[in-house]
């Protein structure tokens, strides 16, 4: 347990409804008592003591909050007691729930402070709960994927890691290959020369069939579900004055962009934000590729080439009542490496030769058909949009383990240290060196729970919360 009492505002800060004060720590209770005044019921509670100012863990106490020298009252508010372990850090936990608004919390959390609470550092209650063994790093990190999911499948799969998803599929996984270690030690003392010895069959087995599949699973799992947390980037490209602007417009429906029939006007990049099925998008708008002297504009394009090679998919904007140009067909060879859709806009003047000579030339890309200025066949180029995006992609299970980038990461390293462990087998080497190679695989999944003490990491890790969480 930590020798000091923490406190923070732990809601938004700005007007609303209800603000939030946490407190944690040995001091909370004597801190609570100090500045709350609770308004005592109206009726006795038959049976039980209404000695004044006491209160019960886990109840919800009306009162004021007061100043304690005048007994000036700061605010009407809510408390909360909940003696540790019992709490979210496992230490005594107050919570006081007053009107929001930064004058009036501020002045709550400055009470707090003088009476012997230390202001919190992002994260510190967070990090508390996980050293004091209320949760594992696992799910401490899904606490931040959870604050920050773009998306509603982002939230379902952060809300099962915070319950302990990841948490435990590491633990069995863990049990099984320290399962595997004891085979091994316990054959080491024996004479490996013995005929028909099973341990290298059995460590085989147990690698290929069991361990190695399921920590491909998980890898897999993550790249497959990075785009629900991170989101994608879409890039539009095209000449001049094809309605690039527009597009962007009509995608995030509002009027993000400025359109004009003057070629040329985005000479930057313009972004902005939208969901597509609930995978979050961030589209840019890129200046049109074309031959200038301008040097402004030559930044302009620079820059947009290198959003597209950056982006997941382009879309690539001609227009339907003319045929391709030689600086489209240019683009169009520049970016057949690029996930990309052709985007036929001013479908509403269509020139049906004109389409059609496009559709010949692009026939190997995804196409759709729109007019950005109607609002025609948008629907149909997000759902093209969102089936590249997810092609190939399951999102399985809502319950299933999940892990973030750093986790997978480890999990690549263990899943190298497990190969040269089945090598090791069906090559026979010493039971010793298996055992080993077992060994660091414990370390590195060690490193994801958090059961591997790296104090560098918790802080970086938990410098990533906001204050008071």
């Amino acid at each position: 347990m930590t020798n000091n009492t923490i406190a923070a505002i732990s809601t938004p800060l700005g007007p609303g409804g209800i603000g939030v004060v946490r407190i944690s720590g040995p001091c909370a209770y004597t801190i609570m008592k100090r500045l709350f005044l609770r308004k005592q019921p109206c009726r006795p509670r038959y049976g039980r003591s209404s000695e004044e100012n006491q209160f019960r863990s886990h109840f919800v106490y009306y009162g004021h909050l007061v100043e304690p020298l005048n007994q000036t009252i700061i605010d009407e508010a809510l408390a909360i007691y909940m003696k540790g372990p019992k709490s979210f850090t496992r230490e005594d936990v107050v919570e006081f729930h007053s009107h929001s608004g930064f004058v009036v919390l501020d002045r709550i959390l400055h009470l707090v402070v003088d009476a012997g609470a230390v202001l919190s550092a992002p994260g510190e209650f967070s990090k508390r709960a996980f050293l004091n063994g209320r949760i594992d790093l696992t799910q401490a990190e899904a606490v931040i994927d959870l604050i920050n999911a773009p998306c509603e499948f982002a939230v379902q799969m952060a809300s099962h890691q915070v319950a302990g998803g990841l948490r435990d599929v590491l633990a069995a996984l863990t049990a099984t290959i320290t399962r595997l270690q004891a085979v091994c030690e316990a054959n080491i003392e024996f004479d490996e020369s013995v005929e028909d010895d099973p341990v290298h069959s059995t460590v085989q087995e147990m690698l290929s069939q069991s361990i190695l599949p399921e920590v491909t699973e998980l890898i897999k799992r993550q790249k497959d579900t990075a785009i629900f947390k991170e989101g994608v980037l879409l890039a539009i490209a095209g000449a001049p004055n094809v309605g690039k602007s527009s597009l962007l417009n009509r995608l995030v429906e509002r009027e993000t962009a400025i359109v004009s029939e003057v070629p040329g006007t985005t000479r930057d990049i313009v972004r902005d934000y939208f969901s597509i099925n609930g995978v979050p998008v961030v589209i840019c708008d890129t200046a049109g590729i074309h031959d200038t002297q301008d040097p402004i504009e030559c930044l302009g394009i620079k820059k947009a080439r290198d959003h597209f090679h950056r982006a997941d998919i382009v879309l690539l904007v001609v227009e339907a009542s003319r045929k391709l140009n030689a600086f489209e067909k240019n683009l169009i060879e520049e970016l057949q490496h690029t996930r990309m859709i052709v985007v036929i806009n001013k479908d509403d003047i269509a020139d049906d030769d004109a389409v059609a000579d496009t559709q010949q030339i692009t026939q190997h890309i995804p196409q759709a058909k729109v007019s950005a200025k109607t609002g025609h066949g948008v629907a149909n180029l997000k759902g093209l949009i969102f089936k590249d995006l997810v092609s190939g992609k399951n999102r399985g299970d809502h319950g299933g383990a999940t892990p973030n980038l750093r986790q997978r990461i480890i999990l690549e390293k263990t899943m190298r240290e497990l190969q040269r462990c089945l090598a090791a087998a069906e090559t026979e080497q010493p039971l010793d060196v298996i055992s080993g190679l077992l060994t660091e695989v414990l370390h590195l999944l060690d490193g994801i729970s958090g059961r591997r003490k790296t104090e560098d990491l918790y802080d970086h890790i938990f410098s990533q919360f906001c204050i008071g969480k």
